[in-house]
């Protein structure tokens, strides 16, 4: 079976073509593929299948073989993989994922932008009594709760971000966002996130550097665009006040191909 080694910002995942509706990917495959010494290593593995009504269906396997229903980075490196390894030659692709339906567009060949259509349960738990200076809940296409800190290179993200991943409050856990703001003038931030169903810290996730660029402009009223430095790079997130216009854009590459025993 051949695979395709994507990375978002250090984000990095397994793509597998599937458009012919002929490969039945198990969540113990998964887990092994992602095991990062026993494996090839990812975040997660990433089904590209046929759709009936959109361009493809993306499915989302997280590193532990459970199912996600977005990511956003996974999400930005679908557009190049559609283009380059389907070879539907387009720039701006709809594509389906479990929770809905979503919009890349190639703004260069290794960067893409991704519009993300999910905003709910902004505010639905109460998460003000969390260590941080303003915390929110949200869920961007899966849950975050996202918490101000005054420095994220002080934070046990690995701890602190499975403590609250773990949380009762959250019946399907949560996804960690820290930010510290670096300027308010230029609305840049730094965050680092505990991701849920990787069950560790990553170089970075699409959907928390949304919910993070969200939970500012609920903060501090910002609206345009938000530089949100990871630990993968710098991305940029926009987002209005209205909280309608909601997308992030920043580099993707594909970092090698090889086949997989099944």
């Amino acid at each position: 079976m051949d695979f395709y080694k994507y990375s978002g910002s250090g984000n990095d995942f397994i793509f597998i073509n599937n458009m012919q509706g002929d490969k039945n990917i198990r969540p113990s495959l998964v887990a092994s593929w992602c095991h990062r010494r026993d494996g090839i290593g990812a975040d997660g593995v990433i089904i590209i299948g046929k759709s009936q009504n959109y361009d493809y269906t993306m499915r989302i396997f997280n590193a532990d073989g459970s199912m996600a229903e977005m990511c956003g980075n996974a999400s930005r490196c679908s557009a190049h993989f559609a283009k380059n390894i389907l070879g539907l030659g387009k720039d701006e692709y709809q594509f389906e994922t479990l929770n809905g339906v979503y919009l890349t567009s190639l703004v260069a060949e290794n960067e893409v932008k991704v519009k993300m259509t999910e905003l709910y349960d902004v505010d639905a738990i109460n998460v003000n009594d969390l260590s941080g200076k303003r915390a929110l809940y949200l869920n961007t296409g899966v849950p975050h709760t996202v918490i101000q800190v005054s420095s994220v290179e002080d934070v046990n993200v690995l701890s602190l971000g499975r403590a609250i991943r773990n949380d009762v409050r959250f019946p399907g856990g949560t996804n960690v966002d820290f930010f510290e703001v670096i300027d308010q003038d230029s609305q840049t931030i730094k965050l680092r996130v505990y991701e849920r169903g990787v069950e560790n810290e990553t170089l970075c996730c699409g959907t928390g550097i949304m919910a993070t660029a969200v939970a500012c402009a609920k903060f501090f009223g910002w609206s345009g665009e938000v530089k949100v430095h990871v630990p993968g790079g710098l991305l940029k997130a926009n987002v209005d006040q209205d909280l309608k216009e909601l997308f992030f854009q920043g580099k993707i590459h594909l970092v090698y191909q090889g086949q997989l025993s099944e």
